[in-house]
C-alpha cells in the first residue's frame, strides 16, 4: 500500500490482524510449557535491522532466540486476545493494540491470570506481516 496518510481499522487490515495476533496467541498457548517456537520465530523480524522486545516483563530481548533462552516452562498456558483489535497504518507500517488474557498454572498448581494491552509494530516485506517491536502495558493487572 503507497498511502502514507495514517488509516484506521480498514476493514482488511481488521482481518489480517485478527487472524495473525489469534496465531500468535495460539502459539504460546500450550499445556505442556513449551510454545510453538518455530512459529514465534517466524512472525519476528530477526536479524533485520534494530529489534528491541520487552515482551515478557521485566525482561528486554533484542532478538527471538533471547527470548526463547530467558522464557521459564509455564504448563497450561493461554493467551488469549479479546475482541477490541485497533489496527493503524501508514503505508507499509502497521503497530496493533489489542487487550489479551494469560492463564497458566504455576509451579507449585496455583492458577494465574492476567490482563494485559500488547502493542506490536508491524512491517510488511515479501508480502508477509512481521513484527519489528511488541510491548505490554497498560491495563496490566496479575491476579492469583
Amino acid at each position: 500500500m503507497t498511502n502514507n496518510s495514517l488509516q484506521i481499522n480498514l476493514p482488511e487490515d481488521i482481518e489480517i490482524f485478527q487472524k495473525a495476533i489469534e496465531e500468535y496467541c495460539k502459539a504460546w498457548s500450550n499445556s505442556d510449557g513449551v510454545p510453538n517456537w518455530e512459529y514465534i520465530f517466524s512472525v519476528y523480524a530477526n536479524n533485520k535491522g534494530l529489534i528491541f522486545f520487552d515482551a515478557v516483563t521485566p525482561h528486554s530481548f533484542a532478538n527471538p532466540e533471547e527470548m526463547k533462552a530467558a522464557y521459564p516452562p509455564v504448563a497450561n498456558m493461554s493467551l488469549t486476545p479479546h475482541d477490541d483489535l485497533q489496527v493503524y497504518r501508514r503505508g507499509d507500517l502497521v503497530w496493533t493494540t489489542v487487550t489479551q488474557t494469560i492463564k497458566a498454572k504455576t509451579p507449585d498448581d496455583r492458577e494465574m491470570k492476567m490482563l494485559q494491552r500488547q502493542t506490536a509494530i508491524w512491517e510488511e516485506r515479501d508480502k508477509r506481516w512481521v513484527m519489528l517491536h511488541e510491548h505490554l502495558s497498560a491495563p496490566s493487572s496479575l491476579q492469583p
